[in-house]
């Protein structure tokens, strides 16, 4: 059982001991990011020593703080910080070094064997105390984080709200995915086997039936639409090259499909979140199809530009104007892109032109 703890035990004071000291580095760092007093460089310290504590202390609680206070935790940790780091580096050094001079001088039979062992466990002794000293640091340093970067319980109800509304757009699109594979793999197989059928039939018939002919001309014409209609309603409800080519070759596949012309600016430099790429896709596939049903325009526009935090996207029509932000459509996007702590505005005078801007969170 001893032999067994033992590899699991010296990493994990090891660990423990490296964070302590790399606490006091932070501490020191952060009296620096006191100085400057800008809140996003605050939070962004706060947030890599809690990264700190999840990774030498496995602080698992502290990982998804919402850094409310991170100027009071920064400067209370300044201060034990820096003195524990401190009295740790030191006191480890002095039992590391003593316990080498004590094995040093029994080897070399300086001193004897009894008095060697003594003088050993003592830097044994001084050596485990600074591990658990590191261990009460980290301890400490956790209970600060989630004392003063934490929430109440208002606070938290209202993260996991939010974290249930994300997860209500991802059903929605999973559901999405399923309706579009079951009319592709299933009904619209169906139909053009029908189709074929009915083909098979219209060339085997005697042509001398002529009202028969009609019928299966008819009947074929029919078959045919609606293999057209279901590939357009699977393409409406979730286009499958969205998840396998990306929003770019999307929205290429978008202007096929609409029947005035898009002109398309897209600027992105990587690869969007797949709840971001979708929310972005149905944004501009309502507005372009609100833009052709309803505004009598001429020609629709779309940009899409990517920050390292945002992705912006305009959508620019000169029809008629006078859209209603509280008709289905555009409430439905409303809603689906606050779900994404997103946002969205539409200026729509009446007499045109018609612009909707939205700007959504792109973090991975």
């Amino acid at each position: 059982m001893i032999n067994a703890r033992v590899p699991v035990a010296v990493p994990r004071a090891a660990r423990a001991t490296l964070g302590a000291v790399f606490g006091a580095i932070t501490a020191v760092a952060g009296l620096v990011v006191l100085g400057s007093g800008r809140a996003a460089t605050l939070r962004w310290h706060a947030r890599r020593d809690r990264q700190r504590l999840v990774r030498w202390f496995h602080a698992e609680t502290v990982r998804e703080l919402p850094d409310r206070d991170p100027r009071g935790y920064l400067l209370l940790r300044a201060g034990h910080g820096m003195i524990g780091g401190f009295l740790l580096i030191v006191a480890l050094t002095a039992s590391i070094g003593y316990l080498g001079w004590a094995l040093e001088l029994t080897v070399r039979g300086r001193i004897s064997i009894a008095d060697g062992a003594v003088s050993a466990s003592v830097g044994i002794v001084g050596v485990y105390l600074c591990v658990r000293f590191a261990f009460a640091l980290g301890a400490w340093d956790t209970g600060l984080a989630l004392r003063r970067l934490g929430d109440d319980s208002t606070q938290r109800r209202l993260r996991q709200l939010e974290r249930t509304r994300a997860d209500v757009v991802r059903a929605v699109d999973e559901e999405r995915r399923r309706i579009e594979r079951a009319l592709h793999d299933g009904v619209q197989q169906r139909a053009v086997a029908l189709a074929l059928q009915l083909g098979r039939t219209r060339r085997n018939i005697d042509p001398g039936r002529t009202e028969v002919v009609t019928e299966l001309d008819q009947a074929l014409a029919e078959a045919q639409r609606l293999i057209h209609d279901l590939r357009e309603v699977a393409w409406r409800i979730y286009p499958s090259v969205l998840d396998e080519h990306g929003l770019e070759v999307a929205l290429r596949g978008l202007s096929a499909h609409t029947t005035m012309p898009l002109h398309l600016q897209i600027h992105l430099n990587r690869p969007l979140p797949p709840i971001v790429a979708a929310t972005t896709y149905f944004v501009i596939a309502e507005a372009v199809t609100n833009a052709v049903k309803h505004s009598g325009a001429q020609e629709v526009s779309v940009s899409i530009r990517a920050s390292p935090r945002q992705i912006s996207v305009a959508v620019h029509d000169d029809g008629c104007g006078g859209a209603d932000p509280a008709g289905a459509g555009l409430t439905g996007l409303l809603r689906r892109v606050a779900a994404l702590d997103g946002s969205l505005h539409i200026f729509s005078p009446t007499g045109g032109p018609t612009t909707l801007t939205a700007e959504l969170p792109c973090t991975s």
